[in-house]
């Protein structure tokens, strides 16, 4: 090979690596490979829909009874011995840190359990947190197809240190922020503190009069 030929070679072999490493830098800075914080954010299009459900004193309700107000949504069961209560406990006292800017708020908890989750049970449970939480559970399907829209993921655990046909629920942990239109606005992680989730909530509540 003439050295004429030689430099080409080399010189190709060079942009070929460089645009190698390129493409491969692209795709790990992509949003793909973005971590849940970052990610949590952008999903308008994908996160929620409409949905029709039975509260916890029977009444059918579906997602158009919450616009013109935020929802501040999470999804648990009754049974859950921790983590849903330590959530409902945090959305409650975000909401009384705002205040009268809370009204525009409706929190909202949606069971993934309900085949335990009945509205009787449903009815004793959100008594204990907010006194405008709303309950809400329906069939297997309605709750598989919610869940699904809302991009959670939950499934029965048999309970090692139960009896019988004892169970617990993995679900996901986060708090789902909807708009006064229904759509997405932002989520909590499970480590979000009540003084958090409320100056951000207020960053929203307070560019919105009630209706």
């Amino acid at each position: 090979m003439t050295r004429t030929k030689k430099t080409i070679a080399f010189t190709c072999m060079s942009i070929g690596i460089s645009i190698g490493m390129s493409i491969g830098l692209t795709s790990l800075s992509s949003p793909s490979f973005a971590d849940s914080k970052q990610t949590a954010t952008t999903q308008t299009v994908t996160t929620g829909g409409r949905f029709m459900l039975k509260d916890h004193t029977g009444r059918v309700r579906t997602d158009q009874d919450f616009q013109g107000k935020f929802m501040l949504l999470y999804f648990g069961y009754t049974y859950c011995p921790d983590i849903c209560p330590t959530s409902l406990q945090t959305m409650t006292h975000a909401l009384d840190l705002l205040g009268k800017d809370a009204d525009i708020i409706q929190p909202v908890f949606i069971s993934v359990d309900p085949e335990r989750d009945t509205v009787a049970v449903l009815r004793d449970y959100v008594g204990a947190f907010h006194p405008r939480l709303i309950g809400l559970t329906g069939s297997q399907v309605a709750i598989n197809s919610v869940a699904k829209k809302f991009r959670v993921k939950f499934a029965k655990v048999a309970d090692a240190g139960g009896i019988n046909d004892d169970y617990v629920v993995d679900h996901t942990s986060s708090v789902f922020l909807m708009g006064i239109d229904g759509k997405f606005v932002t989520r909590f992680s499970h480590a979000t503190t009540a003084k958090q989730m409320a100056a951000k909530l207020r960053e929203y509540t307070t560019k919105i009069k009630i209706k």
